[in-house]
């Protein structure tokens, strides 16, 4: 004790002759070698010879964040706030030292929630933060960190995905690695994803997003390159040479495919002939005819969709045949199949969608119909329909190469996802309203009303980061007409849609004004919309929240503080 005294006697004298400016360097240089403690000592030194200085204040803040001693910031925060919180580096100081301190967190809802906001910034005091949570055992902070690594792409990070693309178990998480590598195109994994999709025990999802993510890869294709893919043993590869084709749009190499039509893989034949169709290539009549015979379903009705392509009336006869097919997959895409053929489907879709018992493939032709702006009202009468006796039924959109599907859900639970079908039907319901909101269709605004109503839009963060799109201008007007209902419930539940899908602005009064009253897990949900809107108004409540007894509800206030500062 008597040399820490003597030590802080002679430090004193040396401080005061050292000037603020060398007094800044110095704590700053602690920060700099990762040695917050010191930091904290050299701050409280300086402040008793420089009191009044702001940029020391900021500088003990900083160090006190980066100690990790939360509540030693709020209380020096409070000393001065309202100086600080006019100042957008003390707010930012204030933020990630909440953050920081939740990411070290053992509870996953208080870490994915720091690992959001902090990724939300696309600051690079996040990739650490990253780094880690894709070392981590947890699949949903793998996939959130993988999603947010494509957006980033530094060199730490994509040293991360080459590894999680050899030793990463869990399917959605490896969908999603592969995804990354090719929006980032790193191209020294070439040959891996081409392993992936030459190996037959490869998933037809892992399969589909490797050939994608190759495709990025190319700026172009080799004469000679494509012929060793078209003629390789491996029908993955066959498949990726049928999809540059397409990309690059080489009508020049479109007679090379001719061979895959007779390919032994009903894949491979399927991708040839959808490629063909594409480049609007000549196939001779008997051959589409065998093919329109195939065993594969997927060939028999994309041969169809050619041949009617090319004016064969007997392509639109057995698309017809098609929807009356025993299996509902494969009624539902001949029904898109069709909504695909342009004006030469538009009476067979009329006729289907007036007489067809599925409601699938009433949707999907009335779906297709609205695209063509055929029978406006009456398509959308049958979407209304549809909306309304299949309450209970999930939906999804199914992805084809004849675009989006409308079916029963088929989406498995995600255990980190709370209620994971749940929300991607909840996104789907929005897609058909917004259609009906910009059709105009008479019953539209009573369809979100009591969408808005029924439904309980408790949105994850989680779910925020892997689903959420903007939404559509159509809906999200009648939405906001909402806001104002003598429901409160339907207020609520509408600010919630706003925030999340539309980024609007007028649903946080709404949610500021609820807040108080409203249970732990809903708060959080709230602070998550305040957040996903990004409104810099948001940030004096959100700092009120900071000394909120629960740390989970501090994190996604600070979260959100981040996001409204970044917005």
């Amino acid at each position: 004790m008597k040399w820490r005294g003597y030590g802080l006697a002679l430090l004193l004298p040396l401080a005061v002759q050292a000037g603020e400016p060398e007094a800044l360097r110095r704590i700053y240089a602690h920060l700099f070698v990762h040695d917050p403690r010191s930091a904290v000592k050299e701050a409280e030194n300086f402040l008793k010879i420089y009191p009044n200085s702001k940029e020391l204040r900021l500088a003990y803040l900083q160090a006190l964040a980066e100690k990790g001693d939360e509540t030693a910031v709020l209380q020096e925060w409070v000393k001065g706030k309202d100086e600080l919180q006019k100042d957008r580096h003390a707010l930012e100081i204030l933020a990630w030292g909440v953050l920081k301190k939740g990411d070290l967190s053992s509870q996953l809802n208080i870490h994915l929630s720091a690992l959001i906001g902090a990724s939300l910034t696309r600051d690079v005091r996040a990739v650490p933060m990253l780094v880690n949570a894709l070392r981590g055992t947890n699949a949903l902070l793998r996939l959130i960190s993988v999603r947010f690594t494509a957006q980033y792409g530094d060199g730490p990070l994509q040293e991360e995905l080459k590894r999680l693309l050899t030793e990463e178990k869990v399917w959605f998480v490896r969908l999603e690695v592969i995804r990354a590598i090719g929006q980032l195109r790193i191209t020294t994994l070439r040959d891996d994803l081409k392993e992936i999709i030459a190996d037959r025990k490869t998933l037809v999802e892992e399969k589909a997003e490797a050939i994608i993510a190759l495709v990025q890869m190319y700026d172009g294709v080799k004469g000679d390159h494509l012929l060793d893919l078209l003629t390789s043993n491996r029908a993955g590869l066959r498949q990726l040479a049928c999809e540059l084709v397409s990309y690059f749009d080489l009508h020049s190499n479109a007679k090379d495919l001719v061979p895959l039509l007779q390919d032994a893989s009903p894949d491979v034949r399927a991708h040839a002939l959808h490629t063909i169709g594409l480049l609007r290539v000549k196939v001779g009549e008997k051959r589409l005819q065998a093919l329109m015979q195939d065993s594969s379903p997927m060939v028999a009705i994309t041969a169809c969709w050619v041949a009617t392509l090319q004016g064969m009336e007997e392509g639109i006869e057995k698309l017809g045949k098609w929807m009356e097919d025993i299996h509902p997959r494969w009624r539902m895409l001949a029904a898109a199949t069709l909504s695909s053929c342009g004006k030469k489907g538009i009476s067979l879709a009329l006729e289907k969608m007036e007489k067809s018992e599925d409601p699938f493939v009433k949707v999907n032709l009335a779906l297709g119909l609205i695209g063509q702006r055929v029978e406006v009202q009456k398509a959308s009468g049958v979407i209304y329909e549809m909306f309304e006796k299949e309450k209970n039924t999930l939906l999804m959109w199914d992805e084809s190469s004849q675009g989006r599907i409308l079916s029963p859900s088929q989406v498995s639970h995600i255990e980190q996802i709370p209620n994971y079908p749940k929300v991607v039907d909840q996104m789907v319901r929005l897609d058909l309203l917004n259609v009906l909101c910009i059709m105009q269709h008479p019953k539209a605004q009573e369809a979100v009303k009591g969408y808005v109503k029924n439904e309980s839009w408790g949105i994850t963060g989680a779910a925020v980061a892997v689903l959420l799109q903007e939404g559509d201008e159509g809906a999200m007007s009648v939405i906001s007409g909402l806001l104002k209902d003598e429901d409160p419930q339907v207020r609520v539940q509408a600010a919630f849609i706003l925030a999340m899908m539309g980024n609007d602005s007028s649903a946080i009064k709404v949610l500021q004004e609820v807040y108080p009253k409203m249970t732990r897990e809903i708060k959080i949900q709230i602070l998550e919309a305040i957040g996903h809107v990004g409104n810099w108004d948001s940030i004096p409540f959100l700092i009120d929240i900071l000394s909120e007894p629960f740390q989970l509800l501090r994190v996604v206030a600070a979260s959100a503080m981040i996001q409204c500062l970044y917005h």
